[in-house]
C-alpha cells in the first residue's frame, strides 16, 4: 500500500492512494471550513466501508437482502485531545433477519481489519528525502 501526498497551496493537503484522490484543508481552528472533510472523517470513512464489507457478507451468505441495510459510524472525541473517545456502530439489517442472529452480525462487524488495526499499533518509521 502507497499514499502519495502533496501541499498543491498554503491549505490544502490533497492524498492520492492508487486513483483515489482526497482533499483536506485546514482545521476549523486555523480558519478552515468547519464542514470541510478532515483525516478523522476519512479514517471513519474506512471503518465504516470495512465493517459494511463484514456485514453484506453476513446478510448474503444467509439469502437475506441488502438494498435497505447498511450501517452508520459515529464518533465522539475528546475535546482536549481531539483525539476519538468513543465510536458507536449502528446496523441496519432487513427485518427478515430473526433477532436470534443479532449477536452474530455483530460479530461479523467485529471482523472488519480496519476496525482491529486500531487495537494494533504498526511500527511506523520516518525518514526525510531531498527533492
Amino acid at each position: 500500500m502507497k499514499v502519495d501526498v502533496v501541499f498543491p497551496d498554503e491549505q490544502t493537503i490533497k492524498a492520492r492512494c492508487k486513483e483515489l484522490v482526497f482533499e483536506i484543508g485546514l482545521p476549523p481552528d486555523m480558519g478552515g471550513d468547519p464542514d470541510a472533510y478532515g483525516p478523522f472523517d476519512l479514517l471513519l470513512s474506512g471503518l465504516a466501508l470495512c465493517t459494511g464489507h463484514q456485514v453484506r457478507a453476513f446478510l448474503q451468505e444467509r439469502g437475506l437482502p441488502i438494498d435497505q441495510a447498511g450501517l452508520v459510524v459515529s464518533a465522539e472525541r475528546s475535546p482536549d485531545s481531539h483525539l476519538l473517545e468513543k465510536i458507536s456502530f449502528e446496523l441496519r439489517v432487513p427485518e427478515e433477519l430473526p433477532e436470534k442472529y443479532d449477536d452474530a452480525v455483530m460479530r461479523a462487524a467485529e471482523k472488519c481489519a480496519v476496525k482491529q488495526q486500531l487495537g494494533c499499533r504498526p511500527e511506523c518509521q520516518v525518514s526525510v528525502t531531498r527533492v
